[in-house]
């Protein structure tokens, strides 16, 4: 593989009950406070307040738009030279950096499963997968000299696969291609 080779992935975050809560809650809000605001006006015979309600609503309905649009995230992986850089992008107006690594410092690598998760022991996971406990994810073990023991949670497509593989450490490639876990 050429060292020069730029391997990119876009994965959306799945949408999930949680997602769908913030949004009713998000829309909840945009209308509950005009709406209250209206009722006091008609109650208190003050006309102002209705008109203010108008504007809020109108400043409420952008809020709503630009927080439900706030939610989408997809997480782009790039792989170049032997490091993976994974970016949080958030509606596609903001980019984040989550984690640059070399592949060559993993220490570990393998199909996320609970059990295995849960008997290991991790400073810090980075969870940037689309789904969230999918078959579909993998898990790439690491030491950090800031953080210490790290684990990424990611849904690499083949194309990232077999683009990392020729530059594991030699105990890596040895451990996954002879239990065929790859």
């Amino acid at each position: 593989m050429d060292n020069n080779t730029l391997i990119e992935q876009v994965v959306p975050r799945e949408k999930t009950a949680k997602y769908g809560f913030k949004i009713a809650v998000i829309v909840l809000i945009a209308i509950a406070i005009p709406a209250t605001l209206i009722i006091i006006a008609e109650i208190t015979k003050v006309a102002y307040i209705a008109v203010i309600a108008l504007f809020l609503l109108l400043f409420l309905v952008y809020g709503a738009w630009y927080l439900i649009t706030s939610l989408k995230v997809e997480y782009e992986y790039a792989f170049l030279s032997s490091t993976l850089r994974i970016d949080k992008i958030i509606a596609k107006r903001r980019r984040r950096a989550i984690v640059k690594v070399d592949v060559k410092s993993f220490t570990d690598f393998f199909r996320y499963d609970d059990k295995e998760m849960s008997s290991r022991k991790f400073n810090k996971v980075y969870h940037v997968s689309g789904k969230e406990f999918s078959e579909e994810n993998y898990v790439a073990c690491f030491h950090n000299e800031a953080k210490g023991k790290c684990a990424i949670i990611f849904t690499p497509n083949e194309k990232l696969l077999e683009g990392m593989k020729p530059y594991f450490s030699n105990e890596l490639r040895k451990k996954l291609f002879l239990n065929k876990e790859l």
